[in-house]
């Protein structure tokens, strides 16, 4: 009998992997005896020829086998010296290659199946030896093993009759025996430790029924995005929350601040006229302990993509309550008439090692470098190779099942530039088959990650991703100055030689001719903001750069600074509460930090009303008025002229109506970044002003001027 072992040991073989279906490439040390080298198959000897050698470091020799038939990856092949030793040859390389996804690649159903009166089981491993599905108890106690039949391309099958129990698959492959959730299970329980044989899709198909449409979106522009966290909302006691940090938190009427002035009976979060609500991601994750809802986590650490996190629901051991709870969310708020996004992290998965994609089919779904190590473009130890039929796939699925079943309006993708372009269209094509209103935007940041620099989904290659929106970092910095240096002043803390990129960004950063060089081919392809879940909130970036500013200054830099950002041709973005000045008490990255830190502080909301009912302002504005919210660079070259202002701290421009019934059919908008008033005469005496200093109306402040008066660090709009 011989020893074999799949990692590097003390004997002559060092290593061994698959070079092509073809070839085998061996490491061994200096002596070794060619002619005694062995190769099989399972437990047969297989026939091979000697081919290249050379040698290389330390006087070891590298080695290439060629096989006289190509290489069945079902089966476990080993390499044995004149000892007996041997290890396990490692099909790594061979499994990243386009024969492969040409030879496995899989469109037939994965996950659960229902019928009336059975499950059909499916799950994708072609390189697995056997899989098992394992049934439990809910105490997880192991209850049988069924044997699953390997079907066509690598997908395994397997019918159960009995709903409700937890399960797993029990997969063995060249890299050993493990037990793992099924990454296409839609239910889980506590921790996400097992599958639930759950009709997801059933029970929520009885319970809404019909379910409320979705909220009226003409044209992504029409859009107003308010990101926040489950937890954050509801977690402090100044919420008024009887369900603090959960799921039922958010769509909970009739809360109120201690003090009664913070009202959230309509589901409107502090400010009214968003049209989106978006929550950081709550696809099952991995830091937090679901039971005790700690630590604290935002939950960039994804575990089951196509199941919801525990610690959200009002009862993490009962697999049914996030379900229901998550998609009773999404059914309010369409009924008050808000739309939700899906935050998306499919670039990496919290365990490498240990997840269930790396046990199914070890080194498919992630990708490495050309020396064999995985990359690490995320920062986090591990990118997901999208550019692989079954990851992409796998993406799309996921996508499409939030979409369609949860009725899920919009999905921001988390690092979109790890993914592909093709991966990225395909995921347009597929939820515009759900519903074409359904918005998709990311982070297309160009990070470092082994993917051709043309076929990455970042911002630079914008125009060939059509009906897909980037986080506008330029426009952000611009604002309120570099991110990644906290002392670094924007155009709206009083840095006026910022201007040019502000003003670059304000048609929606498309080319106006002999005005502007544009990022983007249209103005929905933007989306504007100053502040995300990410990095210093913008308050705590004004104390930062601007430490000698008092308080009050500060409130008008963060008005300022947002009202920018709002009137801006694209789609604006805002943080939760960064409208009344929400601050994180100075930390950089609240990821893990405790709720002092993170929760939404209601009181502060109620001290600061009348930011709250500025920025109020502003939004409606925008979505009464169709000069906001062009959609097309044709309307943006057409209707958005710049003024001269004779100043380079002012920026002025003129917006027209796209329509003939649009109340205003001029606007006329100042930005002043500098300490002094600034005034702008208009071409006759009919024009109303609608924001001026810390005011912002939909409704005139003054009327029939026919001189803008701004003052510092302010902006004001006129129209007629």
């Amino acid at each position: 009998m011989h020893s074999f072992h799949t990692t590097e040991i003390h004997h002559s073989i060092i290593s061994a992997r698959f070079a092509t279906f073809e070839s085998i490439l061996l490491e061994v040390r200096a002596g070794f005896d060619l002619s005694a080298l062995q190769l099989y198959r399972d437990e047969r000897p297989q026939p091979f020829q000697v081919g290249h050698f050379d040698w290389i470091e330390e006087g070891n020799l590298r080695v290439t086998l060629h096989l006289e038939h190509p290489a069945d990856l079902t089966h476990v092949y080993r390499v044995v010296d004149q000892s007996g030793q041997g290890l396990v040859v490692v099909p790594a390389e061979i499994m990243q290659t386009s024969l492969f996804d040409s030879m496995y690649s899989y469109e037939g159903p994965l996950g659960l199946v229902f019928s009336v009166k059975t499950i059909d089981c499916f799950v994708w491993s072609p390189v697995a030896h056997t899989i098992e599905l394992v049934l439990y108890t809910e105490s997880g106690e192991e209850l049988t093993a069924l044997t699953m039949e390997r079907e066509e391309r690598g997908v395994w099958h397997v019918q159960v009759s009995r709903e409700t129990l937890f399960y797993r698959y029990r997969v063995t492959t060249w890299a050993g025996r493990f037990e793992v959730v099924d990454p296409y299970a839609k239910a889980v329980s506590a921790n996400g430790e097992y599958g639930v044989l759950l009709d997801v899709e059933g029970l929520l198909a009885t319970r809404h029924a019909p379910p409320a449409k979705r909220p009226v979106l003409v044209k992504p522009t029409d859009a107003v995005i308010y990101e926040a966290n489950i937890r954050d909302l509801t977690i402090d006691p100044s919420s008024g929350s009887s369900h603090p940090g959960e799921y039922r938190g958010v769509f909970e009427k009739g809360t109120r601040s201690p003090n009664r002035s913070s009202d959230r009976v309509s589901i409107t979060w502090s400010i009214s006229g968003i049209t989106h609500l978006q929550l950081l991601p709550v696809h099952d994750f991995g830091t937090t302990e679901e039971l005790s809802r700690a630590p604290y986590n935002w939950g960039y650490d994804p575990v089951n993509w196509f199941a919801l996190e525990g610690s959200y629901a009002s009862d993490a051991t009962d697999p049914a309550a996030r379900v229901i709870e998550y998609a009773d969310l999404i059914e309010e708020l369409h009924k008050s008439g808000i739309r939700v996004t899906f935050d998306v992290v499919m670039n990496h998965v919290h365990l490498r090692d240990e997840s269930a994609l790396n046990r199914l089919v070890p080194h498919y779904y992630f990708r490495k470098e050309l020396d064999g190590s995985y990359s690490n473009g995320t920062g986090v130890g591990n990118d997901t190779a999208s550019e692989r039929f079954m990851m992409r796939r796998l993406i799309v699925d996921c996508l499409t099942f939030y979409a369609r079943v949860y009725r899920v309006d919009a999905f921001r993708v988390d690092l979109m530039g790890i993914h592909d372009i093709e991966t990225m269209t395909a995921v347009r094509s597929a939820l515009d088959a759900v519903d074409p209103s359904i918005l998709i935007y990311g982070e297309g940041w160009d990070l470092a990650t082994p993917l051709p620099a043309r076929e990455k989904a970042i911002s630079q290659w914008a125009a060939r991703m059509p009906g897909i929106g980037h986080f506008n970092d330029v426009f952000r910095d611009a604002l309120k100055g570099s991110t990644f240096n906290e002392h670094d002043r924007g155009f709206a803390l009083g840095d006026i030689w910022k201007a040019a990129d502000v003003r670059s960004a304000l048609p929606g950063s498309v080319t106006i001719p002999d005005e502007t060089i544009g990022r983007f081919p249209e103005p929905s392809y933007s989306i504007n903001y100053v502040e995300a879940h990410d990095n210093h909130t913008l308050a705590d970036k004004i104390a930062l750069a601007v430490p000698e500013a008092s308080e009050d200054e500060r409130r008008q830099m963060g008005r300022f600074a947002q009202a920018i950002a709002l009137l801006a041709e694209g789609i604006p973005f805002l943080h939760a509460g960064q409208e009344f000045g929400r601050t994180k008490q100075g930390v950089e990255n609240s990821y893990n930090a405790p709720d002092e830190i993170n929760r939404m502080d209601w009181l502060l909301r109620d001290a600061r009303l009348a930011d709250v009912a500025y920025i109020k302002g502003l939004i409606q504005i925008r979505r009464m008025h169709s000069s906001f919210r062009y959609h097309r660079r044709n309307q943006v070259q057409a209707l958005f002229r710049f003024l001269p202002t004779g100043n380079h701290g002012v920026i002025a421009y003129e917006v027209d109506a796209t329509h003939s019934y649009d109340a205003w059919q001029r606007v006329i908008v100042v930005h002043n970044a500098t300490r002094e008033t600034f005034e702008l005469d208009l071409p006759h005496g009919r024009f109303n002003v609608y924001a001026r200093g810390d005011q912002a109306s939909p409704d005139p402040i003054e009327k029939g001027v026919s001189r803008l008066v701004v003052l510092p660090l302010s902006t004001t709009i006129g129209a007629c």
